[in-house]
């Protein structure tokens, strides 16, 4: 799918949309007097990624009157989220008429501003939104909400002193090392946020440069040419083989463990308010039941992205075909699956990510004391899903749990807004479908632990408050009679 043309007006009309949203901020709920900011150099709340998760927590928390909120992103300024790099489909996964956090502003919704760029017509013609779209909608959402993130600067670690001393964030960016304390450290930090990639040992002695995982950042132009096997077959495996082939890769096999393509979509049942908002509500058995059945049954591949990679007569979808060994012959990479030997120049592992608290810089510190689900499980129950039982178990509050003091640790303002809060919060609270219930879920939790925090000195404020409204006792003042 092409992204539409912009109108020619659309300048204009944009900056049209930023005055109305100015004034529906003004007339609606919200944006009350600031009550909390930094003391003594200690930012209330930190965000880690100003992707769409960490952008929409950052204007919903200003909403609620707390300032000095820093969002800070290991990729240049216009470059976060994955939507430049490897979320290589042409569209978004999720229908275009989702719900979206507006925090009483609908002027900043993904529909006002794409009508206002692309018109009415272009809206009413779109089943799901264009990539290159998406990523224009986020910038110009990051602009008009005022949020300026602290780009090209990576959390080389994180600090955790007593339970209630500040959280230190050590930083990396264009002018060197600094620390940033924080009462508050929210981790929007996408897919990979509680662990990494996850590529099969089977593929880990191949010679450099013949494999990769499909969110690497892969030079599709030297794949001209070659010829291509991709293990796994989620969306992204067919994204990944249509952009190797639309570069001039001589062939692509996209291999899947499963006899056949999935055909229901658990998540397309997860899209409603009841589910989002209260995911949280389920016992901890309930959770566990949640995850290990939608592992089971996983999704279909998205129809755009099949019908991108059969375009090609140079494709191939091969099901019932896991990867048995993998070898180099010295000149190619051969596959042994049930259906013989594959030979293939570059191999591609769409297998997705592993949870894994250690291989992330900022959580590598306080991984040891982190609570997992496999804590909280029989060893049974963890047997039938060993990669979710190493996700990390949360409070109510996206934080992490000690396993040393559970109930009076600093790692409860470690806040995992990403992919981490899969099993405890719900698999749709960071992502484009949950927003609307998780960002507002986790404001109002931040806001109330800040209120907590400082409630001696709020309650000291107000005793204290002696400021006179001007009342006067007696009739109204005459305004005086205009002579003349």
């Amino acid at each position: 799918m092409s992204v539409p043309s912009p109108l020619p007006d659309a300048a204009a009309r944009l900056a049209a949309l930023e005055r109305e949203a100015a004034h529906q901020a003004e007339v609606s709920a919200g944006d009350g007097r600031s009550w909390v900011g930094a003391k003594d150099g200690i930012r209330p709340v930190v965000i880690v990624g100003a992707g769409q998760a960490g952008l929409v927590l950052a204007r919903g928390l200003r909403r609620r009157g707390i300032d000095d909120v820093v969002v800070v992103d290991a990729a240049p300024a216009d470059a976060a989220g994955p939507w430049t790099t490897y979320a290589r489909m042409h569209t978004l996964r999720t229908p275009k008429d989702i719900a979206w956090p507006t925090w009483g502003t609908p002027a900043v919704s993904p529909r006002a501003w794409f009508e206002a760029v692309y018109g009415v017509e272009a809206w009413q013609d779109i089943e799901y939104f264009p990539t290159a779209a998406w990523q224009g909608f986020l910038r110009w959402y990051r602009d008009a909400s005022a949020v300026t993130p602290v780009a090209s600067t990576r959390v080389r670690s994180l600090t955790v002193a007593g339970a209630d001393d500040p959280l230190e964030l050590h930083l990396e960016g264009p002018d060197g090392a600094w620390m940033l304390p924080a009462r508050h450290v929210v981790l929007a930090t996408g897919i990979e946020g509680a662990g990494g990639r996850h590529v099969p040992a089977l593929l880990e002695r191949l010679p450099a440069g013949t494999v990769h995982h499909t969110h690497d950042d892969i030079d599709f132009t030297a794949l001209a040419g070659r010829r291509i096997g991709i293990l796994g077959a989620g969306t992204g495996a067919f994204d990944n083989a249509a952009t190797a082939l639309e570069h001039g890769a001589a062939s692509v096999d996209v291999h899947m463990r499963r006899p056949a393509m999935p055909q229901v979509s658990p998540y397309r049942w997860m899209e409603f308010a009841g589910l989002i908002e209260n995911y949280g509500s389920f016992t901890d058995a309930q959770k566990w039941e949640f995850n290990v059945h939608l592992s089971a049954v996983d999704q279909p591949a998205t129809q755009n992205a099949l019908w991108r990679a059969h375009a090609f007569d140079s494709f191939r979808f091969l099901t019932s075909s896991p990867w048995e060994s993998v070898s180099w012959t010295g000149r190619d990479i051969a596959v042994t699956t049930p259906h013989g030997v594959h030979h293939y120049d570059v191999v591609l592992a769409a297998t997705g990510i592993a949870a894994d608290l250690a291989r992330r810089p900022e959580l590598a510190g306080v991984a040891a004391d982190a609570a997992l689900w496999s804590d909280r499980l029989s060893p049974a129950d963890a047997a039938r899903n060993p990669g979710l039982a190493a996700f990390p178990y949360l409070d109510d509050d996206f934080g992490l749990v000690s396993r040393s003091a559970p109930d009076a640790s600093a790692l409860s303002r470690i806040h995992m807004f990403n992919h981490g809060a899969r099993i405890s919060q719900g698999m749709l609270s960071h992502q484009i479908p949950g927003l609307v219930g998780g960002a507002t879920k986790l404001a109002a939790a931040l806001s109330r632990r800040l209120f907590q925090r400082d409630s001696d000195a709020l309650l000291a404020e107000y005793l204290a408050y002696d400021v006179p409204v001007g009342v006067h006792i007696g009739r109204r003042p005459q305004a005086p009679v205009a002579v003349g």
